[in-house]
């Protein structure tokens, strides 16, 4: 490296090969791991050279490990010495999944004259908003998993004995939170105290956040529905838009690779493709300049749920979707029809020593929590279970007369007051089947002091028991709502996942049932479906 530093690549070549196309990728996990080495023997069994790196730090790699502050430079001197080995023929494609995706953008805003394309998997793009402080509410299990992880060995995290060690009630119950790091590995991570430290969207942040309108190379993506991620690769797509070839395959899957073994409480079969078949087409277009078919591909492949079908588009939003806003009616309707002015205010109250569990749902820690006492699984589940509590407010429609076709963005526009002076809101809008099931689709959640702020870029709290109003952003969706099912919309104050022991104080909530209470949805309209999209929206109208 520049500074005098040597990181540690694992080499996989083809026997007695030519100077070849190369990829490189990068990641804090140990670069011995069985997934680094296949992956590696699988792309030099295709013809390539792939190269692992080990970064900064990490394991046999020089220097000191700070989560992603040396990497896009790193990153630029590994591309420079791997294209003047005498394996490669200079030409370098990059690729990696969370970690190693955010590497590969750490890169790309820098340019290098040998990169000639890249594939950033699962990652975030606005590290503090859509990352470590999602919508304010800092990303407990997420966090911890990953400064214990960074500063020790994965095994440690993800193994069977995790649930005793670090991800266990014992740990997670201790207060103050940002001593985590010492109760859970006996000493002080540097990066995780200053996520603690940089309690808004500020420079910190903003340093690290992806700029795709500086991308200059092909770009392949690949996300999941049920990945927190998803709407940065989206937001990515529409940013870089036709000025490149640039494409993302968005599948209802969550962080993991291992597609095949993602399940839910509803049949995914239909979408099942094989990741590594999509990357290779798409490396033997741009590093071996095949004419192999990539280019008349749709640039946008997304799986539609319900409908269970794989959808071809060419941007995003799409085009054709319209608005379409759903009202919030006391006593658990919702629907199309403005509320009454005259109509009273729903109410739960919020207990933090009894949260609401998750089940399903958006989420990056499965395989991280897969050995915790309480291991995280998200996806498409039933929520019944969830809703029974008294706790949590169900909004419910009627039985849809006709198939809804419910694609792009969703937001809900909510007017609501605390007893607090500040509390967090969480929203998951669900699927409801013939059969009773409620599936999940698609969550949100903000923390009431970033109400008023641009992407959490500053805190103002609450006013006890005046109403406010709050844009809870939730995560896109693909979903066709069939004709017989019903939309239904469950509103709680905290759930143990995004923030287990936070310890907000005890709150009641009510919400303002009022005309501007309503979520809006993009309905796309497939042929023969109603369009309008989902959002929720209001009127002009005063919330009282």
């Amino acid at each position: 490296m520049r500074d005098g530093i040597t990181l540690s690549a694992d080499v996989y070549l083809p026997v007695g090969g030519p100077s070849l196309p190369t990829i490189v990728q990068w990641t804090p996990y140990e670069s011995t791991r069985e997934r680094f080495i296949s992956w590696g023997a699988w792309f030099a069994q295709h013809g390539y050279a792939a190269v692992v790196v080990d970064v900064r730090g990490r394991y046999e790699s020089e220097g000191t490990f700070t989560a992603w502050e040396k990497d896009g430079v790193d990153a630029h001197d590994t591309v420079t010495w791997a294209a003047g080995e005498q394996w490669s023929n200079g030409r370098v494609g990059t690729w990696g999944r969370s970690y190693g995706g955010l590497v590969q953008w750490q890169l790309a805003h820098l340019g290098h004259p040998n990169l000639v394309c890249v594939a950033p998997h699962v990652i975030h793009d606005d590290y503090f908003w859509d990352g470590y402080w999602t919508g304010g509410a800092f990303q407990l299990a997420l966090t911890l998993g990953a400064a214990a992880l960074w500063s020790s060995a994965i095994s440690l995290i993800t193994g069977p004995a995790a649930g005793d060690i670090v991800l266990s009630d014992r740990v997670l119950s201790h207060l103050p939170l940002i001593e985590l790091d010492e109760v859970s590995i006996g000493r002080k991570v540097d990066y995780w105290r200053l996520w603690w430290e940089h309690q808004c969207n500020d420079e910190y942040w903003q340093q690290f956040r992806h700029r795709p309108e500086q991308v200059d190379v092909p770009i392949f993506q690949q996300g999941g529905w049920f990945d927190p991620y998803c709407g940065s690769h989206l937001r990515s797509f529409a940013t870089i838009g036709d000025r490149l070839p640039n494409r993302v395959l968005m599948g209802p899957w969550s962080h993991e690779e291992e597609i095949d073994a993602f399940h839910g409480d509803v049949d995914l079969s239909a979408a099942l493709t094989v990741i590594r078949d999509h990357e290779i087409v798409f490396y033997d277009r741009f590093l071996k300049e095949q004419d192999n078919g990539w280019d008349d591909r749709p640039p946008l492949e997304l799986f539609v749920l319900g409908a269970n079908e794989w959808r071809g588009e060419h941007e995003w939003p799409l085009a054709r979707t319209q608005l379409t806003p759903w009202y919030l009616r006391t006593g658990g309707a919702l629907d199309r029809d403005v509320p009454r002015s005259d109509e009273p205010a729903d109410r739960y109250a919020y207990d933090p020593a009894d949260p609401v569990p998750t089940i399903g749902g958006v989420s990056s820690v499965l395989t991280m929590t897969q050995g915790a006492q309480t291991p995280v699984t998200p996806g498409p589940r039933d929520q019944r279970e969830l809703e029974r509590r008294d706790d949590v407010l169900v909004y419910t429609s009627d039985v849809l007369e006709q198939d809804l076709e419910v694609i792009g963005p969703v937001e809900l526009v909510l007017y609501a007051a605390s007893s607090a002076k500040d509390t967090d809101f969480i929203v998951r809008l669900c699927d409801v089947h013939p059969d009773g099931r409620s599936i999940f689709v698609t969550e949100g959640i903000l923390r009431a002091r970033y109400r008023n702020s641009n992407e959490g870029d500053s805190t103002e709290l609450l006013e006890p028991g005046e109403v406010a109003e709050y844009r809870i952003r939730c995560y896109p969706t693909a979903n066709v709502f069939l004709k017989g099912h019903r939309l239904r919309l469950g509103m709680r104050g905290h759930e143990e996942e995004v923030g287990i022991n936070q310890r907000l104080h005890d709150t009641s909530v009510w919400l303002q049932t009022c005309p501007k209470n309503a979520i809006a949805v993009a309905v796309s309209g497939g042929p023969g479906r109603q369009c309008g999209p989902f959002t929720i929206v209001g009127t002009d109208e005063d919330p009282l």
